[in-house]
């Protein structure tokens, strides 16, 4: 018999959580698992790429409005939980840690309960108090931690939970590769180095700082790159205003959000992650799939991802560090190459099957 299976989701929007979620429920077995997705807000960009045999629904179908957080905490768990949940499961996931993982806390079913963290320093806006966010997390039956930062995170601040575990997120390999053999339309200019980023254009994702950084080597003389940014959000007027301030706005191209990343990831010479903070970064690892080397902050999960692989380097959290590696790079074409051929490498541990088994002993009790 099937195990049903519900991820308690706040949207299904273009975040990168979002797209993971969907990445790990077209990826599971379709005869081993019957699994519902619950979104507190309707459709979103991710959820047009659901396979047919998900179930999908929404409480609400409008998009997500501003302050929910805050009002839902007027709303007793227990309420919440009803409000959000029909039917019964074998396994019920808060996918986010924020009014998911509250709902679930006022499941009273006998379904397992399972929370996932996506990032280091998770917020307690969505509960009443410390005492509301503790017990909840207490009374799951386990939590998944995308990167051992992020497992060390959570039990440094709040405490050990019997049952933690490291789950990274899925990636469909297969999928990702076949995707990155369309056509983009661009003409990229091989004489200089292109890079690139993918992820919403947000403060923690550190777009402002990477701009400043190429703004100033471009003024010392290092011009021979071009960033290409592929997301979208609350930055965008501000990553335009930094890129003209410097005089590089000619060399900065804001591409949107786009469904398929991985065309444009993969013919460019560098993918550059300039993050404050990331839990586990998927656009890292997609990069290291498509074989494209990587420079990145030292954030959660990046020593797992990248390891001492070669395939990119991984620099200290701060503006200067990050200026730094952008010089090294782009002064010297051999790092580069020399990345390239490592980062192929690194890609085959990747693998779509070891991730799903992780996710299953994951679920299933299993070290």
């Amino acid at each position: 018999m099937k195990q049903k299976i519900l991820f308690l989701m706040a949207d299904l929007g273009g975040g990168g959580a979002e797209k993971v979620l969907v990445n790990l429920v077209n990826a599971l077995p379709a005869d081993k698992y019957d699994i519902t997705i619950r979104t507190i807000f309707g459709k979103g960009v991710n959820a047009e790429f659901l396979a047919p045999h998900i179930k999908y629904s929404s409480l609400l179908p409008c998009k997500m409005i501003r302050g929910y957080v805050m009002l839902q905490k007027l709303i007793p768990r227990r309420w919440l939980y009803k409000l959000l949940v029909h039917g019964k499961y074998d396994i019920e996931i808060a996918y986010m840690m924020h009014v998911p993982t509250r709902a679930l806390g006022g499941s009273n079913s006998s379904a397992k309960k399972f929370a996932w963290s996506h990032t280091l320093h998770i917020s307690q806006n969505a509960y009443r108090n410390n005492e509301e966010f503790i017990s909840t997390y207490q009374e799951l039956d386990g939590i998944a931690f995308v990167s051992r930062d992020a497992m060390q995170d959570f039990c440094s601040n709040y405490f050990v939970h019997p049952y933690g575990r490291v789950v990274h997120n899925m990636v469909n390999s297969g999928l990702i590769k076949n995707s990155s053999n369309d056509d983009i339309h661009l003409v990229l200019d091989h004489r200089t180095v292109n890079l690139c980023s993918v992820g919403r254009l947000s403060k923690e994702k550190g777009y402002i700082r990477l701009i400043m950084s190429l703004g100033e080597l471009h003024n010392e003389g290092l011009k021979n790159w071009h960033l290409y940014l592929l997301g979208e959000g609350g930055e965008r007027d501000a990553i335009t205003q930094i890129a003209h301030k410097y005089g590089v706005a000619d060399r900065v191209t804001l591409l949107g959000f786009q469904t398929n990343p991985h065309k444009y990831v993969s013919k460019m010479d560098l993918f550059v992650c300039s993050s404050e903070t990331e839990g586990y970064s998927t656009a890292v690892t997609e990069s290291m799939i498509l074989g494209v080397p990587v420079l990145t902050t030292d954030c959660s999960g990046m020593n797992e991802i990248i390891g001492d692989s070669g395939a990119g380097i991984i620099v200290p959290n701060s503006t200067e560090s990050l200026k730094a590696g952008l010089r090294q790079v782009l002064s010297d074409n051999d790092i580069l190459a020399e990345m390239k051929i490592k980062a192929s490498e690194r890609s085959k541990i990747f693998d779509t099957q070891n991730l799903i088994a992780e996710f299953e002993n994951f679920i299933n009790g299993k070290a």
